[in-house]
């Protein structure tokens, strides 16, 4: 039905404006004939009397046209938001709470950018030149998002601010097509007058929203420059601006107005629409994002394939599972039908919440995929340490550069050799190589003199230097980058404690927000569950079901309470249950949801 309404509008000649409502493009003809089949019909009531008691009402009811699915308009906006998504979480790698908030706050200006967008299409959209125009705007929005993505780095201090202000103008523009858009709405239903004041106060809040990302362009910072007194120079000064913190606040309340009037306003909801189609069909790019998050950290796994450890391969597996499991956690509870008119505008809105939530999950068990392969790597290559050492102590080596070589040729033969290919490893080379040079003098004079405390010094900092070296180039092959640190004008020497540290913390930061957003996606689930539930499903069963699924939400959100006991932490992550710890518990919310008791057979 929905292909066969296509084909016949596409065969009509393409106007500059369209209605929204039903039945506007018909023609006299059509609409007399119409008219005339509806008096047949309704005569055949003996008490019938034509034009009587709720005329007035229908007359004042305008009926929109309505989608049966998405369009290919829509689904062609969708791939807009996809290729940003991916493209930013390829760019940005979440390695410290600036970089988390950076991506949290990309991910919401673009998802709530979207969904302000979906929320006139599913409603109000037409096919008209004018429409197709506005889509191409908001194409153009999109390709703005993919602009200003590498240069994200809000709250950090920055020479030159015009790609913001840019992006505010961007914005803007994105409000004022809108805007349109609602004003060719409102004058096409201006007849109706119970749709003028809910799409007058629309487009006053995004006509506010757009002055407002406009102004805000002239917050930002202007270059500044000072001269430099000791070269004679100008240079740049950077400066911090939180002025972005307002797009965050705009979006949220003119989004929250807008559902809000489509909840006071029911001519104006999103009952009839598809908009549940179209949440769930975000709902399964965010989920396909998570794939490819996913299968990218297997390939980087892959180009090291000296090592395949049965804990690598139970991470994996424990990972595509969950993606499977909230797979069905979301889409076994999904209400094709309508579900009240208020519950289905706050189901809409709270997927915002849902699907960051999901996003940084999906995101942080890619890093922990990694992790645990680092772990597995580090440990293969200090047991083959320790057996050169062993060595040492039984006195096989002749001296101390047959020593050293034979301790450097772990690094080189089971790290070094398996880099991916582009990465310059030619520094970490020349580290490694000092400090193997330093460990064979350095135990050579302490062989010559166990009193020697420089020797020993020199020993012991070679080693050191060379295990460092290992373990940084090992974490950066695997994509893994640790927050640069202030080196205090002289750059200090590698030291293991200090390196393994720095992608400590940033995999204490992983393991924090992964259980926190895996306990707030399977919540947020759960709401929406709640929120669809038909009447036939509204039983204490069902209840219990939601509510074991938010108990274990909770438990899931609390273990990052191991924060506050190191060794308790630093257990866990050293253990290979991180993963499929998330996984068992979406598998029993799965199981709970899904198990019935025996009892009565009801018919």
């Amino acid at each position: 039905m929905g292909h066969e309404t296509h084909h016949s509008e596409a065969r009509k000649s393409l106007g500059i404006f369209a209605s929204p409502l039903q039945h506007a493009d018909h023609s006299h003809k059509d609409s007399a004939s119409s008219d005339e089949e509806n008096q047949k019909s309704t005569n055949t009531d003996a008490n019938h009397v034509p034009f009587n008691n709720t005329d007035c009402d229908l007359h004042d009811s305008p009926s929109f046209h309505r989608h049966a699915e998405a369009t290919t308009a829509e689904l062609f906006y969708d791939l807009f938001f996809v290729a940003n998504l991916t493209t930013f979480t390829a760019m940005l790698d979440i390695n410290s709470s600036k970089t988390l908030t950076a991506y949290i706050g990309f991910f919401s200006l673009l998802w709530l950018t979207w969904y302000q967008t979906s929320l006139y299409d599913v409603r109000f959209s037409s096919d008209s030149l004018f429409e197709r125009i506005a889509k191409g705007l908001h194409f153009g929005v999109m390709v703005g998002f993919a602009v200003i993505g590498p240069q994200w780095k809000p709250g950090e201090e920055i020479y030159d601010y015009k790609i913001y202000r840019a992006f505010g103008f961007i914005l803007m523009v994105s409000r004022l097509t809108l805007f349109c858009q609602y004003g060719v709405t409102l004058f096409y239903s201006r007849v109706y007058k119970k749709t003028i004041v809910p799409l007058a106060i629309i487009m006053a809040s995004t006509l506010i929203a757009a002055i407002l990302y406009g102004a805000l362009t002239a917050v930002f910072p202007h270059t500044k420059e000072v001269l430099n007194t000791e070269t004679g120079l100008l240079e740049g000064v950077y400066q911090k601006s939180n002025a972005y913190i307002a797009w965050y606040v705009i979006g949220i309340i003119e989004t929250i107005l807008t559902v809000s009037i489509s909840c006071i306003w029911r001519l104006i909801s999103f009952k009839g629409t598809h908009m549940v189609q179209r949440m769930s069909l975000l709902t399964l790019i965010i989920l396909g994002e998570g794939i490819i998050v996913i299968c990218k950290a297997i390939s980087k796994i892959v180009k090291l394939e000296y090592l395949w450890s049965a804990a690598v391969i139970g991470q994996i597996i424990a990972a595509i599972l969950i993606i499977y499991f909230l797979y069905m956690l979301y889409f076994d509870r999904l209400q094709e039908e309508h579900f009240g008119t208020i519950k289905q505008q706050l189901w809409s809105f709270v997927h915002f919440p849902l699907h960051t939530g999901i996003v940084l999950v999906l995101q942080g068990v890619s890093h922990l995929i990694i992790w645990r392969q680092a772990i597995e790597a580090l440990n293969d290559v200090n047991s083959r340490w320790m057996d050169v050492q062993t060595n040492l102590n039984n006195h096989v080596y002749e001296n101390g550069t047959v020593y050293a070589q034979a301790f450097y040729d772990v690094s080189k033969y089971n790290v070094f050799d398996y880099v991916p290919k582009g990465m310059d490893v030619g520094h970490a080379l020349e580290v490694a190589s000092e400090a193997a040079t330093n460990m064979a003098e350095g135990y050579d004079n302490l062989i010559a003199s166990s009193t020697n405390t420089t020797a020993e010094s020199q020993l012991v900092d070679g080693i050191n230097t060379l295990i460092a070296s290992t373990a940084d180039v090992l974490f950066t092959s695997l994509g893994i980058e640790a927050p640069k640190m202030d080196k205090g004008g002289e750059e200090k020497k590698l030291d293991f404690d200090t390196t393994f540290n720095q992608y400590g913390k940033v995999f204490n930061l992983v393991v924090e927000y992964v259980f926190v957003t895996a306990g707030l996606s399977l919540l947020f689930i759960t709401i929406c569950g709640f929120l669809s539930l038909p009447k036939s499903g509204r039983r204490m069963s069902e209840y219990i079901r939601l509510g074991a699924n938010a108990a274990f939400s909770v438990g899931l959100c609390l273990i990052t309470l191991l924060r506050y006991n190191d060794t308790s932490l630093s257990n866990f992550m050293m253990s290979a249950w991180m993963i499929p710890l998330i996984c068992i518990v979406y598998f029993l919310c799965v199981l709970g949801n899904h198990l019935r008791l025996p009892g009565k057979k009801t018919h």
